[in-house]
């Protein structure tokens, strides 16, 4: 499932999950936050899935996101 997803992809995606919000990962990663929304969208195009559900104030996470998250996790906590 993650064949040519990047570390990069990864880690944004874990911190837009662990934050609650683009742009609160935006600063914890010191990027801009149309950065972490594009990354966000790129990932989800890559996968053919939708990660977060954007239709409130805030994203949460799809079930697709969840079982993302929890393999992203892995890998980026290997890595480190």
């Amino acid at each position: 499932m993650l064949d040519g997803v990047s570390l990069d992809q990864l880690r944004i995606f874990v911190a837009a999950a662990d934050e609650g919000s683009f742009s609160a990962a935006s600063r914890r990663l010191k990027r801009t936050q149309s950065a972490v929304s594009e990354s966000i969208a790129n990932l989800e195009a890559q996968l053919a899935v939708t990660l977060f559900d954007r239709s409130a104030r805030y994203p949460q996470l799809t079930t697709q996101g969840t079982v993302l998250l929890a393999d992203a996790r892995t890998v980026v906590g290997a890595v480190d």
